[in-house]
């Protein structure tokens, strides 16, 4: 789901929100086919198949092994957020050595259905995601919006340094776009009777990513055959004087 904000598309390059991604080994997995259908004013529901790979490879061949190594570097990055400094330096590496991304389609290895409940300026998201046909070490929803837009954070009433990279998420900690003086905050609570998700939030600005955001991350499930279900809201506020309008939100 796309974000504007007094007209502007602030999703930049960023998943949008309620976007669902897959990772295995060593392949991360991907969306490519949707289907939206608008259930009634404010209510939307979108089905999600995923049905791509990501690979790493240079020119225009695509490697298993770099494939293997990327992911190992990108595993020990998010393992080790001391280290996420050394992003854009990563970003220039990858550059150097001619590395390029590939999606390659493969058959679906499951289907996530989200509705979109939208008020005003808040989005209630929940979903439904079938059981893998492939093992999986996780899962992820994503909610990531323009880095370029989110550039600080906000925490206790106060601007604050952007997250570097992804990091745990606390309850309270926004991100903030102070040209247009607005705040994104996400606020999840695991239903009852589901798997827990790990909650994390970050910001990635260089030459080949720009996004900001939150994601929940669920890891493999004792069940292979269970049901992943998760509820969730994102809403966006303001600083601006009483009666301006904020923006609004599409599908």
């Amino acid at each position: 789901m796309l974000v504007f904000a007094d007209g502007i598309n602030i999703t930049g390059e960023g998943m949008g929100i309620g976007a669902v991604a897959m990772k295995g080994s060593p392949y991360s997995f991907f969306s490519r086919t949707c289907k939206t259908t608008v259930v009634s004013p404010g209510v939307i529901e979108k089905t999600f198949l995923v049905d791509s790979r990501l690979l790493w490879g240079r020119v225009n061949r695509p490697s298993v092994f770099l494939t293997r190594f990327y992911t190992w570097i990108i595993d020990r990055y998010m393992q080790y957020p001391a280290f996420q400094f050394l992003l854009p330096f990563g970003s220039s590496i990858k550059s150097v050595l001619g590395l390029k991304s590939f999606f390659e389609p493969v058959s679906p290895v499951t289907e996530a259905r989200f509705t979109y409940r939208i008020s005003e300026n808040r989005i209630e998201v929940s979903c439904t995601i079938c059981p893998p046909k492939e093992h999986f070490t996780s899962i992820f929803i994503l909610n990531e919006l323009a880095a370029d837009s989110f550039t600080h954070g906000f925490s206790n009433g106060k601007i604050t340094l952007p997250p570097s990279g992804w990091i745990r998420f606390e309850p309270g900690s926004d991100l903030y776009d102070p040209e247009r003086h607005l705040r994104f905050s996400f606020s999840y609570n695991a239903p009852d009777g589901s798997v827990p998700g790990d909650t994390w939030w970050g910001r990635e600005l260089t030459r080949d990513l720009r996004w900001a955001g939150f994601e929940i991350e669920f890891r493999g499930t004792k069940d292979p055959d269970q049901q992943l279900l998760c509820s969730y809201e994102v809403f966006f506020t303001t600083e601006t004087p009483a009666g301006s309008e904020p923006g609004c939100l599409k599908g």
